[in-house]
């Protein structure tokens, strides 16, 4: 970046951006992020950054130097481990349709949640066998770090399926497990005892939900049913609502605890 400075305000807390292939060293920023840094957040050389890469789950501070023009510079301290700490919770969501999946991993990344299982259920449209599924979870791997860079979490979920929803019933530990389903116990009552150290497994049904062979199986696996309340949600509606309902209320416990 040539010149003295590029704006004029500084900021006291370093702003945080995404970088792909973070290593350490002298490195210019892209022509997209270097705009968001010097044109939005007008950071002129000197000023701090922190920078992460959601694939590699690292991070690093950083500072903007001098460099050769047109390009914006920034020199990369030394990587460590992402500090993002994930929700305890794993979503297995039934294989919905068409983009339904790809909209339940951004959701998922979004809201924190630690690890997304898709399953094949007897109601699933999609079904993904083989090759085609091997592809389809790379898709959702890049879904996953695009959300990842845009919320500013500095790790991914990890992810897996898509797999027989038999598979995943089996527990392990010591995790409280939900079902959505209709007419069942409202999902904070069933939350009501929840100490948030401790990981939830929440399990959401495809379009048309699970048929009663599998609701008795998930029930007798040790999954309690939830509801969301009357109205009937879309399959990745569903995951958003209920994802959406765990962090809000961790987040009101952990300041209570604090």
């Amino acid at each position: 970046m040539a010149g003295k400075a590029v704006g004029s305000k500084r900021v006291s807390k370093p702003l945080r951006v995404p970088f792909d292939d973070l290593t350490p060293g002298l490195r210019p920023l892209a022509a997209a992020l270097a705009r968001y840094v010097t044109r939005v957040h007008r950071l002129r050389i000197g000023d701090r950054l922190a920078l992460f890469d959601p694939a590699a789950s690292t991070e690093a501070d950083a500072e903007l130097v001098d460099g050769p023009a047109p390009d914006v510079w920034c020199r990369v301290e030394a990587l460590r481990p992402s500090g993002y700490r994930a929700l305890p919770i794993r979503l297995i969501q039934g294989l919905g349709k068409a983009d339904k999946p790809d909209e339940v991993i951004r959701a998922a990344t979004a809201l924190g949640a630690a690890r997304v299982t898709l399953v094949h259920t007897d109601r699933s449209v999609a079904r993904l066998p083989g090759e085609r599924a091997a592809g389809r979870l790379e898709r959702w791997h890049r879904i996953a770090v695009e959300a990842a860079r845009q919320c500013g979490r500095g790790n991914i979920p990890e992810l897996d399926g898509p797999r027989e929803l038999g598979e995943v019933l089996p527990g392990e530990g010591a995790a409280l497990r939900l079902m959505l389903a209709p007419d069942a116990e409202p999902l904070f009552e069933r939350l009501a005892a929840w100490d948030t150290s401790r990981q939830v497994e929440l399990l959401i049904g495809p379009e048309g939900g699970f048929d009663d062979a599998e609701r008795s199986a998930a029930v007798a696996a040790g999954f309690l049913p939830a509801s969301l309340g009357v109205t009937t949600l879309r399959t990745e509606l569903a995951a958003v609502a209920a994802l959406g309902a765990l962090v809000a209320l961790s987040a009101v416990r952990s300041r209570a605890r604090s």
